[in-house]
């Protein structure tokens, strides 16, 4: 139950997140709207066309600055209490520190479940419209999901993998294709065809032959050709066949751990896949680290002294997103494999994990100290 004190506290935390938040949207969109307009301009790209850009753009935006407004929030919120001495009669009625830290941390936990459900509602599908949209605007072509492919490659499900030599997404045609299908790492059956399209729930081919090999060796058991014949059997679609060139960003959670299944499945490395999983649940986790860190900032902040340490605390945020970004690089490297092999070998497999969490981890201990050494 929230006390009357949890609520005005909350209430404090909202009424300067939400104005933050807003302040630095403006910014973020007006830099880069000024960015880009030239290119609008020479492009001749309408105004609403140009609007709904920015309004896709807008949960990214969001989320890259929540942490800042989450931040910026309790500097003001508790600032604000400590210089009309409202902290300091809080405290002389026997209210702790952890105790007021509540209403701050639940509001950073709120807002991390918030990102997280952005990240798997709203923010993929208007990242996908929003790269769609600018290249129709900044290219005045089709959006990449009606090019031309070349030399594509695609898991499937029963051990087959796709090779199109062209794709044509607008028509859903391969050209040169080869399905081959593997099981135990053994060649069971290879499909050559000069054309592949679907067509009516069902992969046409065209002009090509079936090898069929034997389970035990690599011999050819049989090699019959045809003109066309359709393969019921293939459960992939197009959608499929596209899929996997898109952006980790543009994909839920649920789809960038069936993107990592497929990778592992045909013996490719989905080290980045993997570390891009893990963030996806870590990262949201900053807006928690945040308030850890701000909270004991703001509680020794004197009036005199506002600006300095608010300074700090930007510059500790700074430092939070950079290690995010290191340990991001050093995940889709592989590069902390090595170094993990040395420190704890029974890590090395979970090496996407810790890259992912290894920040977090660290500021929370570092939070948790910072306001353990404030007076209580």
């Amino acid at each position: 139950m929230l006390h009357r004190i949890d609520r005005y506290l909350i209430g404090k935390f909202l009424f300067n997140f939400f104005w933050s938040l807003l302040a630095f949207w403006i910014i973020f969109i007006v830099i880069d709207l000024v960015e880009q307009l030239d290119k609008f301009i020479d492009k001749g790209a309408p105004f609403h066309s140009v609007a709904l850009y920015y309004c896709y753009f807008t949960p990214q935006v969001l989320i890259l600055v929540g942490p800042v407004a989450v931040l910026l929030a309790t500097l003001f919120g508790v600032g604000f209490l400590s210089k009309h001495n409202e902290l300091l009669a809080m405290r002389a009625a026997g209210v702790s520190l952890w105790r007021l830290s509540f209403p701050f941390l639940l509001m950073g936990l709120c807002v991390t479940a918030l990102v997280f459900a952005a990240g798997e509602s709203i923010y993929p599908r208007t990242e996908t419209r929003r790269q769609e949209l600018r290249y129709n605007l900044l290219r005045g072509a089709v959006e990449p999901s009606r090019m031309l492919l070349q030399n594509v490659f695609v898991v499937g499900g029963g051990g087959r993998v796709y090779h199109f030599r062209t794709y044509n997404t607008k028509q859903n045609l391969g050209s040169d294709v080869t399905v081959q299908t593997f099981s135990d790492g053994r060649v069971l059956q290879s499909v050559e065809a000069q054309r592949l399209w679907w067509k009516d729930t069902i992969w046409t081919a065209e002009n090509g032959g079936i090898r069929t090999f034997s389970e035990t060796s690599d011999s050819v058991v049989s090699y019959e050709t045809f003109q066309m014949t359709s393969f019921p059997n293939w459960k992939e679609t197009p959608e499929d066949v596209v899929r996997k060139r898109v952006n980790p960003d543009q994909l839920t959670y649920g789809e960038l751990a069936r993107t990592v299944v497929r990778l592992r499945a045909t013996g490719e490395d989905p080290t980045m896949e993997e570390t891009e999983l893990a963030l996806k649940i870590a990262f949201p986790f900053i807006n928690v680290i945040v308030v850890l860190i701000g909270f004991p900032i703001a509680v020794r902040t004197k009036q005199s002294g506002m600006a300095l340490n608010f300074g700090l605390a930007m510059l500790v945020t700074f430092v939070v997103r950079v290690m995010y970004e290191i340990f991001r690089a050093l995940g889709h490297s592989g590069s902390l494999r090595p170094l993990l092999a040395d420190i704890a070998p029974s890590l090395v497999p979970h090496a996407s994990f810790v890259a992912a969490w290894v920040p977090n981890i660290f500021c929370l201990i570092v939070g948790v100290f910072a306001l353990w050494q404030v007076r209580k």
